[in-house]
């Protein structure tokens, strides 16, 4: 499987210097109900089918399989698919919490309903019945 996370370290890490908030993993071998993946959802270029250097540092390349998507992309995605039950496989053990804590904030400022779905969707999709508390400076 090819490295994910921001850092190429396998992880959906928070960094200060990832402006796309790269914290949720999603499975990119799984497919949504319009078959499409979430490039072809997004309208992004499609790296999603690409080869990447594989994680166990030898000099192939490997499919990309779970990746840290921006989590701004991904509440796009939610909408552009359809619904929470219509995108691809959420890695949730893989995913950041810094995403959850992001999308509470901007539903309870209420900035838009995307956000309250993205926060809404990896709750039921990732089994969490939490409130993560996030003060609004």
């Amino acid at each position: 499987m090819a490295l994910t996370g921001f850092t190429r370290t396998g992880h959906c890490v928070e960094k200060h210097d990832d402006k796309g908030s790269h914290h949720i993993c999603i499975d990119l071998s799984s497919t949504s109900h319009s078959g499409k993946n979430f490039c072809g959802v997004t309208g992004q270029e499609d790296w999603c089918d690409d080869q990447m250097p594989c994680s166990d540092e030898s000099d192939e390349k490997c499919p990309v399989q779970h990746w840290c998507v921006c989590q701004w992309a991904f509440a796009k995605y939610i909408e552009e698919a359809g619904g929470c039950d219509a995108i691809q496989t959420i890695d949730c053990n893989a995913t950041n919490l810094e995403a959850l804590k992001a999308y509470e904030k901007k539903a309870k400022e209420g900035v838009t309903d995307q956000f309250s779905n993205a926060l809404n969707c990896l709750k039921q999709r990732c089994n969490l019945d939490v409130d993560v508390n996030v003060a609004i400076a």
